[in-house]
């Protein structure tokens, strides 16, 4: 499950560098994920897949430490923090 949510990070990656290309900008917090999907569908795809445990995926802009973004799966418990399959996976790294 683990890898399958770095793989659905990763996809969310590729989709938020087409966005910031036509937009200039990476989509705001506020605007979330939800902006790949409209008007654009940067997705590929009607709605914003959730994590392989059925949890929304969350989405900061800016990131840590510096960068542009944070894409992060809170794992099986979809709570912050935790470890195996509660661990959380991020794009920015591990947590």
């Amino acid at each position: 499950m683990w890898n399958a949510a770095r793989t659905q990070i990763s996809n969310f990656e590729t989709a938020l560098e087409q966005y910031r290309l036509r937009n200039r900008q990476y989509p705001t917090t506020g605007q979330g994920l939800q902006a790949l999907i409209s008007p654009h569908q940067f997705l590929g795809s009607t709605t914003v897949p959730k994590d392989p445990w059925g949890n929304e995926y969350v989405y900061r802009q800016p990131g840590p430490n510096g960068l542009a973004y944070e894409i992060i799966s809170y794992g099986a418990d979809g709570q912050p923090g935790g470890t195996g399959l509660d661990a959380d996976v991020s794009s920015a790294g591990p947590h």
